[in-house]
């Protein structure tokens, strides 16, 4: 497993973009700026329905309102979809939304859902039926221009944080 985790972590780190082309790392952005990856043992196994449980209807203290599952089904495919869950709990006053059922996500998808719900473009949940082969995402690989700004840019946070 060490090494399909190492997988979906590059890919995660992925510089995408939604426009062909552009050699403008504005233009480009990585799921990982959006996403915090945890690998515990005490999370391996873990089912869609448990995290459900333990974010209930009713409220929880939770700094989010879905979150990313990696599977045995992410790690089967090329595409690394991993499974979202909706854990969003109902403001008071509002009225309810009944959350969706838990859905996939490619891989190089993530940073696309998360820019889009942290603007309120489209909130996770509308996510739910999406066809991801219609939407275009552009990478921009270890090689390109792109990409090594992106990872000067890295180096040098880690030079400021003393890493």
């Amino acid at each position: 497993m060490p090494g399909t985790w190492a997988r979906l972590l590059r890919a995660l780190e992925m510089p995408v973009a939604f426009e062909e082309g552009s050699q403008d790392v504005c233009d480009y952005d990585r799921a990982i700026a959006y996403v915090t990856p945890i690998d515990k043992e005490e999370y391996r196994g873990l089912l869609s329905e448990t995290v459900l449980a333990a974010a209930p209807d009713t409220g929880h203290d939770l700094p989010y309102d879905h979150l990313y599952l990696a599977d045995a089904e992410t790690f089967a495919s090329d595409d690394l979809p991993l499974l979202g869950i909706d854990i969003h709990v109902d403001d008071a006053g509002d009225e309810p939304w009944p959350r969706e059922k838990p859905f996939r996500v490619p891989a190089l998808h993530v940073a696309g859902v998360e820019i889009n719900d942290s603007i309120g473009n489209l909130f996770f949940r509308e996510f739910h039926d999406s066809d991801w082969s219609d939407f275009e995402v552009h990478v921009a690989g270890p090689g390109t221009a792109v990409y090594e700004e992106f990872r000067q840019m890295d180096q040098e946070d880690e030079d400021e944080d003393g890493g």
